[in-house]
Protein backbone atom coordinates (compact mmCIF):
# COMPACT_ATOMS: atom_id res chain seq x y z
CA UNK A 1 0.00 0.00 0.00
CA UNK A 2 0.98 3.11 -1.10
CA UNK A 3 1.33 6.21 2.11
CA UNK A 4 -0.22 9.28 1.66
CA UNK A 5 3.17 10.71 1.93
CA UNK A 6 4.70 8.66 -0.55
CA UNK A 7 1.26 9.54 -3.06
CA UNK A 8 1.76 13.35 -2.93
CA UNK A 9 5.59 13.44 -3.64
CA UNK A 10 4.70 11.46 -6.42
CA UNK A 11 1.58 13.58 -6.94
CA UNK A 12 3.87 16.71 -7.23
CA UNK A 13 6.74 15.25 -8.87
CA UNK A 14 4.69 14.84 -11.95
CA UNK A 15 3.20 18.00 -11.45
CA UNK A 16 6.48 19.70 -11.41
CA UNK A 17 7.39 17.66 -14.44
CA UNK A 18 3.96 19.28 -16.36
CA UNK A 19 5.01 23.02 -15.32
CA UNK A 20 8.76 22.08 -16.78
CA UNK A 21 7.16 20.94 -19.72
CA UNK A 22 5.09 23.82 -20.38
CA UNK A 23 8.23 26.38 -20.03
CA UNK A 24 9.08 28.84 -17.53
CA UNK A 25 5.89 30.86 -17.32
CA UNK A 26 3.94 27.71 -16.90
CA UNK A 27 1.41 28.94 -19.68
CA UNK A 28 0.02 25.62 -21.56
CA UNK A 29 -1.50 28.50 -23.78
CA UNK A 30 2.00 29.65 -25.17
CA UNK A 31 2.28 29.00 -28.79
CA UNK A 32 1.38 25.92 -29.85
CA UNK A 33 3.06 24.59 -26.07
CA UNK A 34 1.90 21.05 -25.18
CA UNK A 35 2.17 19.75 -21.71
CA UNK A 36 4.33 16.46 -22.09
CA UNK A 37 5.73 14.22 -19.46
CA UNK A 38 7.79 11.21 -19.64
CA UNK A 39 6.30 7.43 -19.49
CA UNK A 40 7.94 6.85 -16.05
CA UNK A 41 6.75 9.72 -14.86
CA UNK A 42 3.13 8.51 -15.82
CA UNK A 43 3.53 5.50 -14.23
CA UNK A 44 4.38 6.86 -10.85
CA UNK A 45 1.44 8.92 -11.43
CA UNK A 46 -1.00 5.78 -11.47
CA UNK A 47 0.65 4.53 -9.05
CA UNK A 48 0.18 7.28 -6.34
CA UNK A 49 -3.43 8.21 -7.94
CA UNK A 50 -5.43 4.75 -9.46
CA UNK A 51 -8.51 7.25 -10.62
CA UNK A 52 -5.98 9.32 -13.02
CA UNK A 53 -7.36 9.10 -16.27
CA UNK A 54 -5.32 7.91 -19.57
CA UNK A 55 -6.77 8.43 -22.89
CA UNK A 56 -5.42 5.85 -25.64
CA UNK A 57 -5.86 7.41 -28.83
CA UNK A 58 -4.14 4.69 -31.28
CA UNK A 59 -6.87 2.27 -33.19
CA UNK A 60 -8.48 -0.58 -31.70
CA UNK A 61 -6.12 -3.16 -33.94
CA UNK A 62 -2.93 -1.04 -31.87
CA UNK A 63 -4.92 -0.85 -28.50
CA UNK A 64 -5.44 -4.80 -28.82
CA UNK A 65 -2.27 -5.27 -30.52
CA UNK A 66 1.43 -6.28 -29.16
CA UNK A 67 2.41 -3.60 -27.36
CA UNK A 68 -0.96 -3.72 -25.82
CA UNK A 69 -2.66 -0.85 -23.49
CA UNK A 70 -2.40 0.34 -19.92
CA UNK A 71 -4.77 -1.11 -17.60
CA UNK A 72 -7.84 0.98 -17.49
CA UNK A 73 -7.15 2.90 -20.60
CA UNK A 74 -10.34 4.58 -22.44
CA UNK A 75 -9.82 4.18 -25.87
CA UNK A 76 -10.61 7.26 -28.76
CA UNK A 77 -8.73 7.03 -31.97
CA UNK A 78 -7.82 10.31 -32.43
CA UNK A 79 -9.24 10.02 -35.70
CA UNK A 80 -12.50 10.23 -34.57
CA UNK A 81 -11.50 12.52 -31.43
CA UNK A 82 -13.37 15.49 -32.60
CA UNK A 83 -16.60 13.66 -32.99
CA UNK A 84 -16.74 12.06 -29.19
CA UNK A 85 -15.36 14.52 -27.36
CA UNK A 86 -18.83 15.02 -24.86
CA UNK A 87 -17.90 11.42 -23.79
CA UNK A 88 -15.02 13.08 -22.27
CA UNK A 89 -17.11 16.43 -20.53
CA UNK A 90 -17.31 14.77 -17.47
CA UNK A 91 -13.48 14.60 -16.93
CA UNK A 92 -13.56 18.32 -17.88
CA UNK A 93 -11.03 19.68 -14.77
CA UNK A 94 -9.09 17.26 -14.37
CA UNK A 95 -5.59 15.75 -16.16
CA UNK A 96 -5.91 13.36 -18.95
CA UNK A 97 -3.03 11.70 -19.73
CA UNK A 98 -3.12 11.17 -23.07
CA UNK A 99 -0.84 8.01 -25.06
CA UNK A 100 -0.17 6.54 -28.70
CA UNK A 101 2.40 4.36 -29.96
CA UNK A 102 5.22 7.05 -29.87
CA UNK A 103 3.84 10.39 -28.63
CA UNK A 104 3.14 11.79 -32.41
CA UNK A 105 -1.05 10.72 -32.53
CA UNK A 106 -1.06 11.53 -28.11
CA UNK A 107 0.43 15.22 -28.79
CA UNK A 108 -2.14 16.41 -31.48
CA UNK A 109 -4.76 14.93 -29.17
CA UNK A 110 -3.25 16.87 -26.27
CA UNK A 111 -3.99 19.72 -28.57
CA UNK A 112 -6.99 18.52 -29.87
CA UNK A 113 -8.49 18.11 -26.03
CA UNK A 114 -6.67 21.30 -24.51
CA UNK A 115 -8.45 23.21 -27.40
CA UNK A 116 -11.59 22.13 -25.93
CA UNK A 117 -10.58 22.93 -22.27
CA UNK A 118 -10.25 20.10 -21.32
CA UNK A 119 -6.56 19.31 -19.24
CA UNK A 120 -4.88 16.71 -21.14
CA UNK A 121 -1.01 15.91 -21.32
CA UNK A 122 0.62 14.54 -23.75
CA UNK A 123 2.96 11.14 -23.11
CA UNK A 124 6.40 11.49 -24.76
CA UNK A 125 7.18 8.02 -26.11
CA UNK A 126 4.20 6.50 -26.12
CA UNK A 127 3.31 3.07 -25.34
CA UNK A 128 7.07 1.90 -27.07
CA UNK A 129 8.52 3.95 -23.97
CA UNK A 130 5.80 2.70 -21.18
CA UNK A 131 6.95 -0.88 -22.56
CA UNK A 132 10.77 -0.06 -21.97
CA UNK A 133 9.90 1.00 -18.37
CA UNK A 134 11.28 -1.96 -15.78
CA UNK A 135 8.04 -3.39 -14.07
CA UNK A 136 7.11 -1.25 -10.87
CA UNK A 137 6.79 -3.42 -7.95
CA UNK A 138 5.61 -2.64 -4.01
CA UNK A 139 7.65 -3.21 -1.46
CA UNK A 140 6.72 -6.68 -0.11
CA UNK A 141 6.83 -7.02 3.99
CA UNK A 142 8.64 -10.01 5.15
CA UNK A 143 5.97 -12.38 6.73
CA UNK A 144 8.66 -14.08 9.22
CA UNK A 145 9.05 -12.86 12.37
Amino acid sequence: MVSKTKTLVLSMMGLFQLILAQGTNGNAADAGSIPTITAAALRDTLMANQQAVVLDVRTAAEFTGPLGHIDGARLIPVQVLDQRLAELDSLKGQPIYVICRSGNRSKTATRILREHQFEAVNISGGMRAWNRLPVATEPTQDLKE
